[in-house]
């Protein structure tokens, strides 16, 4: 490496002594009482060499240095594709690529462990890698794969790992396009993040929208997962929005940025939900207020988490109100849910209420249990009570795990 480090300069010392000996010929010819005119046409021989040759080793280094400076900018980026190009020429400088060549290859490396996208927020957040964090009021939400346990009993191990790895490449691709960061994979669950480390005024907004996205894609996935003879992986949501504190967890020499609080705990049970409504996204009071009028939804259920004081308003995801393009055409509510939701809100409010026998006929008109499986849990609550609610009946949901 020594021996390849000192190329350029010998050769940039070699011109120059061979400008210098011409010189040395000149004086040695104005000496001798020859010629003037041929002296010092000699004399400007010698310095034309010296200055060709170091403005030709100048023009290579730079272009080398170039090359290796734009190469330099795309790694800042974590833009970690392919190889330097070996810019050529000066030896110092394609040792210089091939130590940036190297350099890339651990980055790639790295990169596959931490999420590349959200060390480039972080870097535009100007956030350091130390811990701790700060509170953020964040939109939080995770996924989950029902009977997956089951599933993965069943199946060899390394095919097991091609469909998750599959799934989970196309379901992350689709959160990320929906400004979502993805704080962690858990076996087979997701929790994905917005507004932390990148500011999302948007958050509740872009939360859901990201959970119809990913929604739609998945119900795409079981139809090609069917097709290839692959189990059906039927994935469920849960999204809430409060406030967390955001940052590095971990000891110093290995950390993890995440979202910590209550409210991360009442997203991943909002999707645990899902089981008991026969439901696929589920959402929070907070979220729905949040992410604006350009989603339809359907309230479900007053639950009272454990260890809770107060009870949480629960609502369905349904859709969007109106697409705002071709491709988000898949994700408009259904037209005839919509236009039944008058009546399944009354059959709520009668159901609330304790009027059991009026929530009945509003729930015949709201639509079909055999269809709808909400329909069929609430049918399902009031023939519990054939006479009337009892006396300390309660319509509020209590949850006995977390």
């Amino acid at each position: 490496m020594k021996a390849r480090a000192t190329s350029l300069l010998a050769t940039m010392l070699g011109m120059a002594f061979a400008g210098c000996g011409v010189l040395f010929a000149a004086v040695a010819i104005a000496a001798t009482g020859r010629d003037a005119v041929l002296a010092f046409a000699v004399a400007a021989t010698g310095i034309l060499i010296v200055a060709g040759g170091l403005a030709y080793a100048a023009r290579r280094v730079a272009r080398g240095l170039g090359v290796l400076t734009k190469e330099a900018e795309g790694i800042r980026r974590l833009d970690l594709a392919g190889t330097p190009p070996t810019p050529g020429g000066a030896a110092e400088v394609d040792a210089l690529a091939d130590a940036m060549g190297g350099m890339k290859s651990a980055l790639r490396l790295f990169s596959v462990y931490v999420p590349r996208d959200l060390v480039r927020k972080l870097m535009a957040e100007g956030a350091e890698a130390k811990l701790g964090g700060e509170r953020r009021r964040l939109t939080v939400m995770f996924s989950d794969v029902q009977g997956f346990t089951t599933i993965a009993e069943r199946m060899d191990p390394e095919e097991l790992m091609h469909i998750t790895s599959t799934y989970f490449q196309a379901l992350t691709d689709t959160l990320l396009e929906q400004h979502a960061t993805i704080d962690k994979y858990i076996g087979d669950a997701i929790m994905a993040i917005w507004n932390a480390p990148k500011r999302d005024l948007a958050h509740a907004m872009h939360g859901c929208r990201g959970a119809l996205h990913a929604k739609h894609l998945t119900l795409q996935l079981e139809q090609e997962f069917a097709a290839r003879g692959w189990p059906r992986l039927h994935t469920r949501f849960g999204v809430h929005s409060g406030d967390a504190v955001v940052g590095n967890v971990g000891s110093s020499d290995r950390m993890a940025y995440t979202a910590i609080g209550s409210m991360v705990n009442l997203a991943s049970r909002l999707e645990g939900m899902n089981k008991m409504y026969g439901t696929q996204i589920l959402v929070s009071e907070s979220t729905r207020i949040g992410a604006g009028s350009g989603f339809v939804f359907r309230p479900v259920d007053l639950v009272l988490a454990k260890g809770a004081q107060d009870p949480l308003e629960v609502h369905e995801l349904v859709g969007l109100s109106v697409a705002s393009g071709p491709k988000e055409a898949a994700l408009v509510a259904d037209p005839a849910l919509v236009a039944r939701l008058p009546a399944w809100g009354e059959a709520i409010r009668r159901f609330r209420a304790g009027q059991f026998d009026r929530a009945t006929e509003a729930l015949r008109e709201a639509g079909d249990p055999e269809h709808d499986p909400l329909i069929a849990a609430y049918a399902a609550r009031i023939a519990r009570y054939p006479d009337g609610p009892p006396r300390d009946w309660s319509p509020v949901t209590k949850l006995d795990s977390k």
